[in-house]
């Protein structure tokens, strides 16, 4: 039977011991951006209470990019490094029983980033910057990819909001970059936020 996210979280948390189960947790409870989980409501919580958090605060497809980037600010790189490998695998979108990841564009297996002459990342760049969120996963990959340098990927990342952040991504690497840089994010963003993506695929313009 294929692996669910929560599958993937369960095995993460069991890579953790008790030190470390409570250091994500603080960390967890850090975090900044919205929505955001109290502490109250996780001290006391054992690893699948706290799954069951995470899903239902995330909801199941975001928990596990928000469990990876928890993960890499309390330095758990290769449990990081390892939970987005297995994410990646999962062959059954979030764990939706019945449901495959969504295909883009006006046809099945269509995923061209040009729209109407003009890189899809432009015609829906005000969409994207309000949209997008867990935005410190994309730059992971971008600066994988070399399309941000170590600098530019400190000042963004440590930006208060993911608005802020897509909003200075587009004003500064993507801008210097060009289509090279615009294609990278486009297939990142196919990877990490495939609903929003294939909602926007869908439409002409911004919603």
């Amino acid at each position: 039977m294929p692996k669910t996210v929560k599958d993937c979280l369960i095995d993460t948390f069991d890579d953790l011991d008790d030190v470390e189960f409570k250091k994500f947790k603080s960390k967890l409870v850090d975090r900044k951006e919205e929505p955001r989980i109290r502490k109250g409501t996780v001290q006391n919580a054992d690893k699948l209470d706290l799954i069951d958090k995470l899903v239902s605060t995330f909801t199941e497809k975001d928990a596990g990019q928000v469990t990876v980037d928890i993960l890499r600010s309390a330095n758990f790189t290769q449990e990081a490094n390892d939970l987005q490998k297995n994410l990646e695998n999962v062959s059954m979108s979030f764990g939706l029983t019945g449901q495959s990841r969504p295909t883009y564009g006006p046809s099945a297996g269509c995923s061209t980033s040009m729209v109407n002459e003009k890189h899809f990342l432009d015609e829906h760049r005000t969409a994207l910057i309000e949209r997008v969120n867990n935005v410190n996963s994309i730059l992971d990959r971008l600066l994988d990819k070399h399309i941000l340098n170590s600098v530019s990927y400190s000042d963004i990342s440590t930006l208060p909001n993911d608005q802020s952040k897509m909003r200075t991504l587009y004003n500064g690497p993507l801008k210097s970059c060009g289509n090279r840089g615009k294609d990278e994010l486009f297939s990142i963003l196919q990877d990490l936020q495939p609903y929003l993506m294939a909602e926007l695929m869908n439409n002409k313009g911004d919603i």
